[in-house]
């Protein structure tokens, strides 16, 4: 900083002293010429006065030289003075170096703190994932009490309607991470209360853009359960959002794929109302939407299969 500060000053010093010899060489030629004229009238005064005119010239020239000389020391101690001022002025006396990086620290962090609300707010589901220390997956793998607690609090936040529904979904979104992180579908903290929590987020807000995003996570969820199935039913049949519809879609032809061979009787009761919808919907953006997530044969008769028909 201190080396800095030199450059400007010198510079500026360098600057002010060009145009000070410029000002200089300028009246020096100015005052040259006069001495051209002064001698025309000399030699024309001469001629009647008959004094010896290099007396007069030679004084003249002295007395010029030692004005310019004296201005010019004089104008360089101003501009001196000037300089010393208005460094002191832009840089302080003391500790400028540190007030200065204090300063640009501060301009970038709360750059870097705007920027990273933008990403929260048009993402908030995996806005925490940047303030995650770097060793977060291995400490949720090799230290279980932190790992609890950890989910314990994000599901308390998930549940706390007093939080805003942006930050309850980053709690879910961090979760649901977890859960993958440690393999597990679901545990005491991830449950079915944490994800209708979410679906009554995509239910309630009046924001677009939070609607969806919580219908996402709901649709991607591994938590296997009827009334999260019946949720996304109800979504299909009654959301007018194509894109919501089909994304709740998705998300029940997951609850079916889940339900696998450890729930053989849920797996056969989705399969039947997947059936239905396929087959007999009341609406055609309905049934247009069933068929589309189903378009291989094979698939369409293992779901036969599994409804028992």
């Amino acid at each position: 900083m201190s080396q800095t500060k030199s450059n400007i000053a010198l510079g500026v010093a360098s600057a002010a002293f060009a145009l000070t010899l410029y000002s200089h060489f300028s009246s020096q030629t100015n005052i040259e010429a006069a001495p051209v004229k002064q001698h025309q009238s000399s030699v024309n005064t001469r001629q009647v006065s008959n004094e010896p005119a290099h007396v007069n010239e030679a004084s003249k020239s002295n007395s010029y030289d030692e004005m310019d000389s004296s201005a010019l020391i004089a104008r360089i101690e101003y501009l001196e003075e000037r300089l010393l001022d208005i460094e002191n002025q832009a840089y302080g006396n003391g500790g400028t170096s540190d007030v200065m990086e204090e300063a640009i620290l501060a301009v970038l962090e709360e750059k870097e703190r705007k920027e990273r609300q933008k990403r929260n707010e048009d993402n908030p589901v995996y806005g925490f994932y940047e303030d995650l220390p770097k060793d977060y997956d291995l400490k949720l793998k090799t230290d279980p009490e932190f790992a609890s607690k950890i989910s314990q609090d994000l599901k308390g936040k998930v549940l706390d309607q007093t939080l805003t529904p942006q930050e309850r979904l980053s709690a879910m979104g961090q979760l649901q991470m977890n859960m993958y992180i440690l393999n597990r579908t679901q545990d005491e903290m991830f449950d079915y209360e944490t994800v209708d929590a979410v679906l009554e987020i995509s239910r309630n807000s009046a924001d677009d853009k939070l609607k969806v995003q919580a219908l996402e996570v709901v649709a991607h969820s591994p938590v296997v359960d009827s009334r999260i199935a019946k949720s996304l039913q109800d979504i299909i049949e009654k959301e007018p959002n194509k894109y919501m519809k089909t994304m709740a879609a998705e998300g029940l032809m997951g609850q079916y794929y889940q339900a696998g061979e450890s729930n053989p009787e849920m797996k056969q009761q989705l399969a039947n109302e997947i059936l239905a919808m396929y087959d007999n919907a009341t609406s055609s953006d309905v049934q247009a939407v069933m068929q589309r997530l189903i378009r291989d044969g094979e698939l369409l008769e293992q779901i036969r299969r599994d409804a028992g028909r």
